[in-house]
């Protein structure tokens, strides 16, 4: 690449003024400095994440009674050729259309869909779990097991697990109820970042006794329960409650025990220099990023009075679960580099956006700008 003089000389003569050249110049170094700080790991990063050694603790009641002699005998089915990432990839898309073709009957959460939508939506959970189970044995299976492939089987799991959570919504048509679907999807972001959170701490990946699979199959089993008898089953009253009540209920019990057992694990096995993490910082670090994810969506919902995050719940969950599953992927490549965690992230400027906008009292449509934060 030329000087910048002699840059800007070239440019002159195809018509372009050296006030621009040295705009450009100002633009390209922008880009340059947020490629480093954002998305370029340091030499030292890249080398420890070379290091890394994949280390897990799985008592999952159904992984250890079935599931895992049913993916080691179907993945022998797989060519020796295929590549352990294009069957996580696959599986996220199978998860990700089944999930739109849902959500396209049941935008806000609150409508009914045809039936063989809410069977499709399970088959794609089902195809996505088997599939996102059997990656790491195809790995291992044609000895291409690898610290990348790790890092892009979380971070299609931290994708896919809104997906999974707005499925139980769409089911039990959660819309219907003031902040029930961003009750359950906070739920769902705190519990999978907390399991990276205390990986953090351990360097070990730890599975309790009901887990992602467990969580998954019930999540099925709604799915295909509301295709048989309709989304209306959940209304119906027991012990003076709705049954969505009770089942959402049961969940949040469940989440808490999960919940307290990562709290026990962050505070009391950490394997750094007196209990810290594994890169040797403090256990609460993790905490700031998760706060700066939940509170602004959590605040920019309830604030809202145009009633636009209610009948776009779809939407407003995509870009909850887009700026967490960020988060969560910075939690997991600073516990596989073991480096410390960078508390700030350029994706955290989407929900700053729109509090901001609430702020003003909406000086741009709540809509449209709810449209860019997600694709940007």
């Amino acid at each position: 690449m030329p000087p910048a003089a002699n840059r800007t000389r070239i440019l002159n003569r195809g018509g372009t003024s050296p006030a621009r050249a040295t705009t450009m110049d100002k633009v390209t170094n922008i880009w340059r400095a947020y490629l480093e700080s954002d998305c370029v790991l340091s030499t030292m990063q890249l080398q420890r994440l070379g290091d890394h050694k994949y280390a897990a603790q799985d008592v999952s009641w159904l992984d250890e009674l079935c599931m895992k002699r049913f993916w080691e005998k179907l993945v022998t089915f797989f060519p020796m050729w295929l590549a352990p990432n294009v069957i996580t990839l696959v599986g996220l898309l199978i998860n990700l259309f089944t999930m739109l073709v849902l959500s396209y009957f049941c935008w806000s959460s609150k409508e009914q869909a045809p039936s063989w939508a809410y069977f499709l939506a399970a088959f794609g959970l089902f195809f996505y779990q088997t599939l996102d189970a059997i990656d790491g044995k195809q790995a291992r299976r044609t000895n291409s097991a690898s610290p990348l492939g790790e890092l892009f089987d979380h971070g299609c799991d931290s994708i896919s697990q809104v997906f999974v959570t707005l499925n139980i919504c769409y089911a039990m048509q959660l819309g219907q109820i003031r902040y029930g679907v961003l009750i359950i999807n906070v739920i769902s972001i705190i519990l999978f970042y907390a399991a990276q959170w205390s990986t953090y701490c351990t360097g070990q990946l730890r599975f309790s006794k009901f887990d992602v699979t467990e969580a998954q199959m019930t999540v099925i089993g709604v799915l295909f329960f509301t295709g048989i008898f309709g989304p209306g089953i959940f209304a119906i009253h027991l012990f003076g409650l709705s049954f969505k009540y009770l089942v959402v209920g049961g969940c949040f019990i469940l989440s808490v025990f999960q919940l307290l057992g990562y709290v026990k694990v962050i505070f009391c096995e950490g394997s750094g220099k007196n209990g810290s993490t594994v890169a040797d910082t403090s256990v609460l670090s993790p905490l700031f990023p998760l706060l700066a994810v939940v509170a602004p969506f959590c605040m920019i919902y309830s604030k809202s009075s145009t009633g636009v995050y209610d009948e776009n719940i779809s939407l407003f969950c995509l870009c909850f679960g887009a700026v967490a599953a960020k988060a969560a992927n910075r939690l997991v490549i600073a516990h596989m580099s073991r480096w410390e965690l960078s508390l700030w992230d350029w994706i955290y400027l989407s929900p700053l956006a729109m509090m901001l906008n609430q702020y003003y009292d909406f000086y741009f449509d709540e809509y449209k700008l709810l449209i860019i934060a997600t694709i940007t």
